[in-house]
């Protein structure tokens, strides 16, 4: 009587070996930065992903990708948390819906040390921030509060606009006034800090 679970939370229960495909949200951006872990050895596990802090995540839906999942890569995903989810695995943290997911680097399962993220208060008296801008001679740079720990800089020479991100990483590049996932990512960032303008283009 006490040895199979009612019903209801057996389907509940997660397959690790094949996540579900699903469609990736347009609107979903990947920017957490995770580790895949291969746990084929443990029972009822499969892939898990890794985070910063150590915590585990174990992926139940997942996006159609254009590479294959193996140990020791670094990805990009976004996700969404399965609240009361139920797995074979257990050696998850949480159990999520990756909406996203982008291939990054194969490593040898040592992840690389994150770049210092820089904060900006005056681009000219940033030699970090100018030689990433030096090509596009901008005529406003601002300065935004992005993710939950750092910065982006959005350089903008009147034709073409770049994010960068506080390591300068380039996060998106717009070209023209409007449209496109780029301009709805800049647009979402809110109000910003303008750190350098230049009142005429022309005069480069």
């Amino acid at each position: 009587m006490f040895s199979c679970p009612p019903r209801e939370v057996q389907q509940e229960k997660v397959s690790i070996s094949e996540p579900g495909k699903v469609e990736s949200p347009d609107n979903k951006d990947c920017d957490v930065q995770v580790m895949v872990q291969d746990a084929t050895g443990m029972d009822g596990c499969r892939f898990l992903f890794v985070l910063d802090n150590g915590e585990k995540m174990l992926p139940s839906e997942m996006p159609l990708m254009d590479f294959k999942l193996a140990a020791n890569q670094l990805v990009k995903i976004s996700y969404s948390v399965i609240e009361d989810g139920v797995s074979a695995c257990m050696m998850e943290n949480q159990i999520i819906k990756v909406n996203c997911i982008e291939f990054i680097t194969q490593t040898g399962g040592v992840k690389p040390t994150k770049k210092t993220c820089m904060k900006v208060d005056n681009y000219n008296e940033s030699k970090w921030l100018k030689s990433i801008a030096a090509d596009m001679k901008p005529y406003m740079v601002t300065r935004f509060t992005y993710l939950t720990d750092g910065w982006a800089y959005l350089i903008d020479n009147g034709k073409q606009k770049k994010l960068i991100d506080c390591q300068g990483t380039e996060v998106c590049t717009l070209l023209g006034k409007a449209g496109g996932p780029c301009y709805e990512k800049i647009r979402n960032l809110g109000k910003g800090e303008v750190i350098y303008s230049k009142t005429d283009v022309r005069n480069d």
